[in-house]
C-alpha cells in the first residue's frame, strides 16, 4: 500500500497566513502513525515568485521532518528562474522533474507559461518538450511500475467560473501521450484551490485527476454565498491511498482533510 500527501498552493508570501497554514499542514501530516509515503506540492509555491518568497518556502517547507520525501512542480504564481534556483534546477528550460518512492514514479510537470517580468499568464501549456520528456521517462519504466503524472493546471473543466478559463490549455497533447502507457495511477494536480475529482475524459481510457483544494485559500463554487476567493475556510488537502484492485490494477481511493486554524 502506498500513501499520499497530497497539498497544493502554499502562495508563500501572498495574502492571509500561508506559513501559519502550510505549518498547520505539515504538522498534521507528521503526526500520522504509521506515516505517508511520500508528500506532493502541485504548483504556486510561492504568490508573486520573488527570490525572498522562496527562501520563505525552502525554510518552511524544509521543517518537513519526513521519513518521508517531498516533491515539487511549478505553478502559475511562480517564476521559472527564481523557483529553478530554489531547486537546483536550470532556468531556462521547463522544470520537469522524475522521482521514484515506495516503488512508484512521481513525474512533476512544468505546466506553467512564462511572462515577461511583473506580468504572469495563468493558463497552462505542457511544452512539446516537456511532453517529449514525460513520454520518454514512462517509457523507460520497469515493466509494471506504477506512475503518477502530477503537474498545476488541471486538464478539464471543473465548473468553477473563476477556474475553468484557465486551466491546461492543451490537454488533448497530454492525453495521446498518457493512452500510449499503462500503470499511469493518476493526475495529481493543484490550481483550482477546490478539494474536488474528476475523470480525465480526453483520453481512451479516462484516468482520475484529483485535485486536494488550497492550503492558503479556498476558491469557491459559482452558487456559494462567498467571496470567489476566502481565506475565511481552513485549509485543506488529500490523502491518497493505493493498492491492488481485485483485477490486479492499482486502485486509490482519497481522503480529503480540512484543519481549522488555532
Amino acid at each position: 500500500m502506498l500513501v499520499i500527501a497530497h497539498l497544493s498552493d502554499t502562495h508563500f508570501g501572498g495574502k492571509g497566513d500561508p506559513v501559519g497554514r502550510v505549518r498547520r499542514v505539515l504538522g498534521h501530516l507528521a503526526s500520522l502513525d504509521p506515516p505517508v509515503d511520500v508528500v506532493l506540492v502541485t504548483g504556486d509555491i510561492a504568490d508573486h515568485g520573488t527570490p525572498e518568497e522562496y527562501a520563505e518556502a525552502a525554510a518552511v517547507l524544509g521543517e518537513w521532518p519526513g521519513p518521508a520525501p517531498a516533491y515539487l512542480c511549478i505553478g502559475n504564481h511562480d517564476v521559472r528562474p527564481a523557483y529553478a534556483a530554489m531547486r537546483g534546477l536550470p532556468p531556462d528550460r521547463p522544470t520537469d522533474e522524475a522521482h521514484r518512492a515506495a516503488g512508484h514514479l512521481f513525474l512533476m510537470l512544468d505546466s506553467m507559461v512564462p511572462a515577461p517580468p511583473g506580468e504572469r499568464i495563468d493558463h497552462g501549456v505542457l511544452a512539446p518538450e516537456t511532453l517529449a520528456w514525460l513520454d520518454e521517462q514512462l517509457a523507460a519504466r520497469q515493466p509494471g511500475e506504477r506512475a503518477f503524472v502530477c503537474l498545476h493546471h488541471p486538464p478539464e473543466r471543473i465548473h468553477l467560473g473563476l477556474m475553468d478559463p484557465i486551466r491546461l490549455e492543451n490537454a488533448a497533447d497530454l492525453a495521446e501521450v498518457l493512452d500510449r502507457h499503462d500503470d499511469v495511477v493518476a493526475v495529481l494536480v493543484g490550481h483550482a484551490h477546490s478539494a474536488c475529482a474528476l475523470a480525465f475524459t480526453s483520453m481512451r481510457r479516462p484516468l482520475p485527476v484529483l485535485i486536494p483544494g488550497g492550503v492558503v485559500s479556498t476558491v469557491t463554487m459559482d452558487a456559494e454565498p462567498f467571496k470567489a476567493i476566502t481565506t475565511e475556510l481552513p485549509p485543506t488537502y488529500a490523502v491518497h491511498v493505493v493498492d491492488d484492485a481485485p483485477d490486479g490494477g492499482p486502485r486509490i481511493v482519497t481522503h480529503w482533510r480540512s484543519l481549522p486554524m488555532p
